[in-house]
């Protein structure tokens, strides 16, 4: 299966954000992508969150998913769009989806593999992100019966998609809550090879037991910040 993957675009019409984010250069990164992504005749295109950022209105903030949205949907390749903290901050999940189409994660079975995508824009209250109530810093998965039970059904090689980060070397302010303890159920399971990830911008890659852990470099801050994933 050949994935195109992409993250952290964080689309905007701001031309520059945090002092290094190319916010407003983002969608002609995504068009680029996706040309790229077609002639590699990718199965599948992921984005791993923070589509969009904030704006000063929601209007604009609408304005800005529909244009994204038409590179997508202009594709013939299906695409799986994970919320990032950033969407959240603006959308809620309904809006979200509305806007983008056919683009909500759904568990992928092919070829023996398994791909699980992971919603971890939650509070460690258990209490899901609002449009205007989000903290980076506080993340959490709180359905952590429910993936070791998909994981157990299985059979396959599971690879495990997310927006926010689990892999141990990366810094704790951007990983989950509870990150040790899903950590821990996905190495005993003995079937979970990867972990995909953005959030963390200058990306990062390691391994840890027998799952190999991958965070993406941002696209809003590099130039060909979109990848081929072979699985």
């Amino acid at each position: 299966m050949k994935i195109g993957i992409f993250t952290d675009s964080h689309y905007s019409s701001q031309k520059i954000t945090c002092g290094k984010r190319h916010n407003s250069k983002s969608l002609e990164k995504i068009k680029q992508a996706y040309a790229f992504f077609e002639s590699e005749k990718c199965d599948l295109v992921i984005c791993l969150g923070d589509l969009i950022d904030k704006e000063a209105s929601h209007e604009t903030e609408v304005a800005n998913l529909k244009e994204v949205a038409k590179i997508i949907r202009k594709s013939a390749i299906k695409t799986i769009c994970l919320m990032g903290n950033h969407d959240a901050f603006a959308f809620t999940e309904t809006e979200f989806y509305e806007i983008l189409g056919d683009c909500k994660p759904k568990n992928v079975k092919a070829e023996g593999k398994t791909l699980l995508f992971l919603d971890a824009c939650y509070f460690k209250n258990g209490k899901h992100y609002l449009p205007g109530d989000t903290d980076w810093t506080d993340t959490f998965y709180p359905h952590i019966e429910d993936l070791k039970k998909q994981i157990e059904e299985t059979t396959d090689d599971v690879y495990v998609f997310i927006h926010q980060n689990m892999d141990p070397d990366i810094r704790e302010d951007h990983c989950l809550h509870n990150s040790i303890e899903i950590n821990g159920m996905l190495q005993e399971s003995g079937k979970v090879k990867a972990v995909y990830q953005g959030h963390y911008h200058p990306g990062m890659e390691s391994k840890h037991g027998n799952i190999e852990y991958f965070t993406f470099s941002a696209m809003c801050e590099n130039v060909n910040a979109h990848y081929i994933l072979n699985i």
